[in-house]
């Protein structure tokens, strides 16, 4: 019993709870659900029992679901928070962005729904800390750039205010790009395929719902000063930008579809999310990891483990798991540094990502050097030849930019 999941289910309509168990009685022995009737009558549950995961309608008399949310969320930030409802308007949606880790729209098939638990739920394989875990289901949104969401800010009250502008401002910052790729490939839109590609995800969600994410429900936040002290937020952009090009012009080189492009593109922009994570969650843990690492030849990754028993790469897979990112964007970012520990048997975006991170850092003066390219990963799928190419590829590229 203690190795099952433990779900909690909430509707103030016992004809959905009893649908819900009859649809999911197959699933009775990997999973403990429990049912409650109402708000109220779940965090009475919540007080006495332990949850891995609550899924909860969002329209209820009483407690709904953005309050009942935004207890858990408060009260037992380790619960993954999954919205299933039906006819709720964007309005609610969006007051409650901050608060659901992923939406589900009603009527939910059973394979839909099972998948979904089942992935959040493998997550805690990333990360087996649950304070950290709760501290990172606890974010609401991630720091952007002050400088970019300035220029957000002022382009959004521009009568003359153009989708492309802002798609290039959000396709800039880490923080941005990656709320906005969570809310655009949730169900609520209605999108039908997984999103990508920034603009495009920009140009589907509208510039009316940009705005309202940005001046009402201030979805992006701007960090002036993040304490720990050696974390530049605004190398950490520089650098997260040349990889996520660097990695699209690798699947470029390679041929890759358009949409692969993409995803190489946006795993890229944020492989490294995580060290935000870290930067803002837990600052004077990770001011113990910038520490070692300035007094002893030991790459981040190194540090990380040996102060936090993990790493910003599976930090960051963990969060972007939560939030519903595919599956393999999460495995680029929590394997980009040792990508043969992913088991991978074929050239994917963990490969371009793990190679364009070697590049970037290769090319840029004050990163780590000590980060070397995973030459058996390499090997094993006949690619080291091309290595030098993509380097060349890159290099000049940078030239160009310069």
């Amino acid at each position: 019993m203690n190795d099952k999941i433990r779900i909690l289910f909430v509707d103030d309509e016992s004809n959905i709870l009893d649908g819900l168990r009859r649809m999911l009685h197959s699933m009775r022995k990997e999973w403990d659900m429990t049912f409650a009737e109402g708000g109220q009558a779940a965090l009475d549950i919540l007080a006495e029992k332990s949850f891995d995961v609550i899924v909860s309608d969002m329209r209820m008399p009483g407690i709904d679901g953005a309050q009942l949310l935004e207890k858990v969320r408060r009260n037992y930030p380790h619960i993954a928070r999954i919205a299933l409802s039906g006819q709720t308007s964007k309005k609610t949606i969006l007051r409650s962005v901050g608060l659901i880790h992923q939406y589900l729209t009603k009527p939910c098939n059973t394979e839909t729904l099972r998948t979904t638990i089942s992935n959040v739920c493998s997550l805690r394989d990333l990360l087996t800390n649950e304070k950290l875990r709760g501290l990172i289901a606890q974010l609401e949104s991630l720091p952007s750039l002050p400088s970019l969401y300035a220029e957000l800010i002022e382009q959004i009250r521009d009568n003359d205010c153009s989708v492309d502008e802002v798609a290039k401002i959000i396709s800039r910052d880490v923080g941005m790009s990656a709320k906005i790729m969570q809310l655009v490939n949730s169900a609520f839109f209605g999108v039908g395929r997984h999103v990508s590609d920034i603009s495009q995800a920009v140009t589907l969600l509208g510039l009316e719902t940009i705005a309202s994410l940005t001046l009402s429900m201030h979805i992006f936040s701007q960090y002036d000063d993040i304490k720990p002290d050696g974390f530049s937020l605004s190398c950490l952009w520089d650098h997260s930008i040349t990889v996520a090009e660097m990695a699209r012009l690798i699947a470029r080189s390679e041929n890759a579809e358009k949409s692969d492009t993409g995803y190489c593109f946006l795993a890229g922009m944020l492989h490294d999310i995580g060290k935000l994570v870290l930067a803002v969650q837990v600052p004077q843990k990770y001011q113990q990891v910038l520490s070692l690492c300035s007094s002893q030849t030991k790459e981040m990754h190194e540090a990380e483990r040996e102060v936090l028993q993990t790493t910003h790469a599976e930090i960051g897979a963990y969060l972007l798991g939560l939030w519903g990112f595919s599956d393999d964007i999460i495995t680029a970012i929590a394997f980009h540094h040792k990508p043969a520990e992913a088991a991978a048997t074929k050239f994917s975006a963990l490969t371009i990502v793990h190679v364009a991170n070697i590049l970037a850092h290769e090319t840029d003066s004050v990163s780590d050097k000590n980060i070397q390219p995973d030459t058996q990963y390499l090997n094993a799928l006949g690619l080291t030849n091309r290595l030098p190419r993509w380097r060349e590829i890159c290099l000049d590229n940078l030239k160009v930019r310069s």
